[in-house]
């Protein structure tokens, strides 16, 4: 077994420019471990409420499809136009792509169509948003377009980026209400519990409208009542700016972070975009003490960090270490402009942590017993440390605020006192291989 390759914190902090790019560089072939969960874009797209999926693919891609909406629950939502070796060479799809949309509607009566295509089109190119101009036209309901192509995901449209922009494209503008925000980015409703729904409460916001909320199409129409967008994902910024474009609603970025002194900047924010000053003081002392008295517990412990987790797995790394905590190591494949100030803080004080990239092909069946780690968060990190308690904190659950870093306190608390296999997280979450 051979290490596997990696750079460092210190070595990301070196590297010129801004721009998005591999954390390990010359990584030109993929493997992908079976660690990580959440949404891919049919899942996210299928978050549009009342609406129905075409699904434009070769077979292989049909039954990964088939596979996530039975696990998901919307099997009887999407529909499928197999591409065989013939079409992808000659094309003849395209000219079966209005009819299987018909027999979509005329099946599923959706309010909205998602006509979807696999990485095979980067190859095709095919013109998908004017077939789908057309066919609104002819069928007389809204139909947005996206696409699966992992090509794309280190560029400014990456697919879960045009897939956020995809699903809010049906929003017409609307008349705001004083009362009325929108939460954009999230795939699963924030934490009933959460502090963040209290503060906005209090601070006269009657309605927080998200999409992973609504039950109905019409209930989704109502998120362009909103005075003001929160996007709580980098994803979701550019669907932020269309809809800012289409219906003059501005929006802010919620930065998920773990630290209790960010969160409560990220207030000041929010507080400052809506005129109102939400008192945080006892909420932020809370996560302290919560954060600090965990550290005395377990003096000497050392997490591993992935990203398939809520939140940015370098941020959190800065929070366990500035509260005491050991972190041995961070997974990222892809770093952002929005990890650079994270990667500079981390520099000054820790520059020699590993970074590993979950999809380079040094990561098959690769030696990680010189990395020491008690704990694992992320699927992805666990699967790499199997000698590591594993800890599922990914997208199927929404904290935010400063419930987001006591719930995950609490999540590892469980963890480390009933430990559970990696296998057996795995198949409890949304991963489809």
């Amino acid at each position: 077994m051979s290490k596997a390759a990696c750079t460092t914190i210190g070595e990301l902090a070196a590297r010129e420019g801004a721009g998005t790019e591999r954390s390990v560089e010359n990584c030109h072939l993929h493997f992908n471990g079976p660690g990580a969960a959440g949404f891919g874009v049919k899942r996210t797209a299928m978050l549009l409420p009342e609406s129905a999926m075409l699904l434009i693919a070769p077979g292989c891609c049909g039954r990964h499809g088939t596979i996530t909406a039975g696990k998901s629950g919307f099997e009887d939502r999407m529909f499928y136009l197999r591409m065989d070796e013939r079409d992808i060479v000659t094309g003849s799809y395209i000219g079966r792509i209005s009819e299987a949309a018909r027999l979509t509607v005329e099946k599923a009566n959706p309010r909205a169509l998602l006509l979807c295509m696999t990485c095979v089109d980067a190859l095709l190119g095919t013109h998908l948003e004017s077939i789908g101009k057309k066919l609104e036209r002819e069928l007389s309901v809204p139909v947005v377009s996206c696409f699966m192509d992992p090509i794309t995901r280190e560029s400014r449209r990456a697919p879960m980026v045009s897939v956020q922009q995809a699903i809010m494209r049906c929003l017409r503008q609307r008349d705001t209400r004083g009362d009325t925000v929108s939460v954009l980015g999230g795939f699963v409703p924030v934490d009933e519990g959460s502090e963040f729904r209290t503060l906005l409460n209090n601070a006269g916001i009657r309605h927080m409208r998200e999409i992973s909320a609504c039950e109905s199409f019409d209930e989704y129409l109502k998120m362009a009542e909103a005075r003001l967008n929160i996007v709580i994902h980098p994803q979701a910024e550019a669907s932020a700016k269309d809809i800012r474009k289409g219906t003059g609603i501005p929006y802010i970025m919620w930065d998920q972070d773990y630290s209790p002194a960010r969160t409560a900047r990220s207030y000041e924010t929010l507080g400052s975009a809506l005129g109102v000053r939400f008192d945080t003081a006892a909420y932020q002392k809370a996560a302290g003490n919560a954060l600090a008295a965990f550290a005395a517990r377990h003096p000497g412990i050392s997490f591993a960090i992935g990203e398939a987790i809520t939140g940015n797995p370098f941020e959190l790394a800065e929070t366990l270490l500035d509260a005491g905590i050991g972190v041995s190591c961070v997974f990222r494949v892809i770093v952002t402009p929005a990890d650079k100030a994270v990667i500079s803080r981390l520099n000054e004080r820790h520059p020699g942590i590993p970074v590993f990239s979950g999809v380079h092909p040094s990561m098959a069946g690769a030696d990680f017993s010189h990395v020491r780690a008690d704990a694992a968060i992320g699927l992805d990190a666990g699967y790499f440390l199997p000698q590591a308690v594993s800890i599922c904190w990914n997208m199927e659950r929404q904290p935010l605020g400063f419930e987001q870093l006591t719930a995950l306190l609490d999540e590892i608390e469980r963890s480390l006192a009933s430990p559970r296999s990696h296998r057996e997280l795995m198949h409890g979450s949304y991963l489809v291989v």
